[in-house]
């Protein structure tokens, strides 16, 4: 992870506790609480295939991530007895909203999933986007990198302590 940025992590609680289905309406309630917006109607598009991903388990030990303008927002789901127990649990409502402004979502996908996980949500949105499981998000460098040239303007200078603190 790059030094400066912020990032919060939920926990939500999956099969058998929840179906897919209400799993990816419990992330999008967090992420997109508005259910008018625009980031709705993206998420809402992508549904199907990201079920097949939380069926398939993918949430477990790599975490959806949300990205854009503010923290980055992980989410993992619980399977099994941990969905039950509600032990690794952590739903509550997030102090921020993901998906405000110019945001991208990474979904984990295993290796044989990723062609047509990442075909089918190519046809749907431009927003959400699948990585191998196990992969670094390289959209996120990319995707800084792009603004801060864009607009210098606007880009947040990050300060090297190490650095500071020696000279």
């Amino acid at each position: 992870m790059n030094r400066g940025v912020s990032v919060v992590a939920r926990t939500v609680a999956s099969i058998p506790q929840r179906t897919a289905s209400d799993t990816w309406r419990v992330i999008v309630d967090l992420i997109a609480p508005d259910s008018k917006s625009e980031a709705r109607r993206d998420l809402d598009a992508v549904a199907g295939i990201v079920c097949s991903l939380i069926t398939d388990e993918a949430l477990a030990d790599d975490a959806l991530l949300v990205y854009g303008a503010g923290p980055r927002v992980r989410i993992y789901a619980a399977y099994g007895d941990d969905a039950v127990s509600g032990d690794r649990v952590q739903e509550s409502a997030l102090s921020l909203i993901a998906t405000a402004d110019g945001w991208q979502l990474s979904l984990p996908c295993p290796e044989a999933d990723l062609t047509w996980v990442k075909q089918s949500l190519a046809r749907v949105s431009t927003r959400v986007h699948a990585r191998q499981l196990g992969a670094d998000v390289k959209e996120l460098s990319a995707a800084r990198a792009d603004r801060a040239s864009a607009a210098p303007s606007r880009a947040t200078s990050l300060v090297d302590l190490e650095s500071f603190l020696r000279g």
